[in-house]
């Protein structure tokens, strides 16, 4: 080979790789860009394929799992067989219209469970009118005592509850001559009372008490027909 071959050979080799080098590198890049954009692109699709999937799962899954059993919501205590209670009120009495006398009264019984809400039972109680007076007129004292039936309804779960009563009372006081008189009749009562707590309660209550009885005084002459309390007290129960 000549010196010229050997020196121009070599210079032509160099230069055709050093061209084929350019032109493979920057296609090289190129494919090495799609490479990783379709990578990148599936890890996105992937990603949110299993995103979806979970918020999926969520939406489908039931309000109890399947390994915890339903349970349905606790329901109110069983009612109480029934209760003995012992009760004083206090207030205010008529027998004669325009006039007020003061007024206690004490009862005591037993209530059976008869519902969810409501107890029915029995009552015996005792009471007095604390004598007054009236236009310079002496208005006696009033002993009474009573028997009959009590119940009591409660407003659903609620720690208020309603009061009925009705039965029998026979009463001993004085006409206004100074006689001893006795009457009797029937009463009956309805009030409203809240539960302090189980053993524990606050009542007002409206009771009448109706007999007959006639006679005059003077220029005035009374009907006595009813005899009517109002009174606020409390009760105890067993």
């Amino acid at each position: 080979m000549s010196k010229l071959k050997a020196i121009v050979f070599p210079m032509l080799l160099l230069g055709v790789v050093g061209t084929a080098q350019a032109q493979a590198f920057p296609s090289w890049k190129a494919y090495r860009a799609q490479q990783q954009a379709a990578q990148t692109a599936s890890s996105n699709a992937d990603t949110n394929a299993a995103v979806a999937g979970q918020a999926g799962q969520q939406t489908s899954q039931p309000a109890y799992p399947a390994s915890v059993p339903y349970r349905a919501p606790a329901r109110r205590p069983a009612p109480e067989n029934g209760a003995a209670f012992v009760g004083v009120q206090a207030g205010r009495g008529k027998i004669y219209e325009e006039v007020d006398q003061r007024v206690i009264i004490a009862n005591a019984g037993y209530r059976w469970q008869a519902g969810d809400y409501s107890q029915v039972g029995i009552e015996v109680g005792a009471g007095r009118l604390d004598d007054t007076s009236w236009r310079d007129i002496h208005i006696p004292r009033v002993r009474f005592n009573n028997i009959g039936a009590n119940a009591r309804f409660n407003f659903g779960d609620s720690r208020w509850f309603g009061v009925a009563r009705l039965g029998y009372w026979r009463a001993k006081t004085e006409d206004l001559w100074g006689d001893n008189v006795t009457i009797d009749g029937f009463y009956s009562g309805l009030g409203v009372g809240v539960d302090i707590n189980r053993h524990f309660n606050l009542q007002l209550m409206y009771t009448t008490y109706a007999y007959s009885s006639q006679y005059s005084y003077g220029d005035y002459e009374y009907d006595i027909n009813r005899a009517d309390t109002l009174t606020f007290g409390a009760e105890v129960r067993f």
